[in-house]
């Protein structure tokens, strides 16, 4: 039998540490709350201490993560695998030192989006291609159409997939008219931009463009998104380590979104990426992304508590040139949740602090959402889910109301692709794709 005592801020990081040190079979013999610090009793901070045990036959599959006495070698254990020693540097090795090793990775990450199912899928439509015909001289296959479909697939663009796939739902738009500013301003509306900032849109386009008359209005309408989204930009990264913090409401989307961003500039930049999450509120997110970052085979660590961040971002994460950082989803109208996040937007830490936003949110929370977040003055909006809408007008509201730039657009599970640079030509690809694709 072996027994474990361990004490955090809430019960929740107890029991967490708990199932993460001892396994899901771990059982709480015993747990009292108390107050540790302060001066002769008073003033201490309340803290919750929980003593855990665990049957020897389970032991085995003990999660720890020990450092040795050399700082340069670490003990690794996780999740039922068998501890073994390594090099603290060969943690902080990516894919970018191994070309070979990228592209395996590359090839791994495609396998898990191409499933079987899609496999089967694809074996049903090539057997029902027309049958090889021969000639005296020649053998003649008819052209494969569905190879052709699937390779112009290939080469689009997230946004133009879902404008395809609107297209098939609804194939009417393409007999739409936008060929002057009344029609715009009614499409504006109809997308759910409101009536002053639709005014505000198209005065700011008339003075920006006017130099380029009515004669082609999808081009001055494509040249204003240009000026109009120019503050838009991607995390870039220069000699200096770059560290960036996700905030956002629950169910957003922060941990896929993360992993997206992760794989691509661990496999695609060849850039050292480290992943840290703070959401122990979730077991699930944390075995998500510890998953995702064997796969693009980046160093990840828990972060229990706000004050040690600063910690491991100089000590385990020092190698890195980005640190990317998971905080837990909170509810707008919690005031105390929101507080808990302040230690992981600190700028004198956090270089960068996107604000995930879901854009199949009503056009009211999404309002309430950016206003309760803006106290904690994230430098970047984040737009994710737009595969689950269909109107994308809060795009100009968020950048009317709230003047906050946007970094990236994310549309589907698939990690690393489903997100892509919130440029002007994509936004453009939402907004007016259906008249102008």
């Amino acid at each position: 039998m072996k027994v474990k005592k361990y004490t955090g801020e809430t019960m929740q990081d107890v029991i967490f540490q708990v199932k993460a040190d001892l396994g899901p079979e771990a059982v709480i013999v015993n747990k009292r709350k108390l107050k540790q610090g302060g001066f002769f009793g008073f003033f201490g901070k309340e803290v919750f201490e929980v003593v855990a045990a665990l049957d020897s036959k389970e032991s085995d599959s003990e999660t720890t993560v020990k450092e040795d006495n050399n700082d340069d070698i670490v003990e690794i254990s996780n999740y039922g695998r068998k501890t073994r020693k390594v090099e603290r540097t060969k943690i902080q090795k990516t894919a970018s030192k191994d070309p070979e090793n990228k592209n395996a990775i590359k090839e791994f990450i495609d396998d898990l989006k191409t499933a079987a199912g899609s496999e089967v899928d694809v074996t049903e439509k090539k057997s029902e291609q027309p049958k090889q015909t021969k000639t005296s001289n020649q053998t003649v296959e008819p052209e494969n159409s569905f190879k052709k479909e699937l390779k112009n697939q290939q080469n689009l663009t997230a946004a133009q997939k879902l404008q395809n796939k609107f297209d098939q739902k609804n194939p009417g738009n393409k007999n739409k008219n936008l060929n002057n500013s009344n029609q715009l301003y009614n499409y504006l509306l109809e997308q759910g931009v409101d009536s002053r900032n639709v005014n505000l849109f198209l005065k700011e386009m008339d003075i920006k463009t006017a130099s380029a008359g009515e004669n082609n209005f999808e081009s001055r309408l494509k040249e204003f998104l240009g000026i109009y989204f120019a503050e838009n930009e991607a995390i870039k990264l220069d000699s200096a380590q770059k560290v960036v913090s996700f905030i956002g409401p629950t169910g957003v989307g922060k941990t896929t979104t993360m992993a997206k961003i992760a794989a691509h500039f661990a496999v695609d930049k060849n850039k050292n990426v480290g992943l840290i999450t703070a959401d122990t509120y979730r077991i699930a997110a944390v075995e998500q992304l510890q998953t995702y970052s064997k796969i693009i085979d980046i160093p990840f660590a828990v972060c229990y508590s706000s004050s040690k961040l600063e910690e491991m971002i100089a000590g385990q994460f020092r190698n890195c040139d980005l640190v990317l950082i998971d905080t837990p989803g909170s509810s707008w109208k919690d005031q105390i949740q929101l507080g808990r996040l302040k230690d992981y937007v600190d700028h004198t830490l956090v270089d960068e602090v996107h604000l995930l936003l879901s854009l199949n949110t009503k056009s009211s929370d999404l309002r309430s959402i950016i206003s309760e977040f803006s106290k904690l003055k994230p430098d970047r909006a984040l737009l994710t889910k737009l595969d689950e809408t269909s109107s994308y007008g809060d795009i100009i509201n968020i950048k009317e109301n709230y003047n906050l730039s946007l970094s990236y657009l994310t549309c589907g599970q698939d990690v690393p692709e489903d997100f892509e640079i919130a440029g002007a030509d994509q936004i453009y690809s939402y907004l007016f794709g259906d008249f102008y694709a």
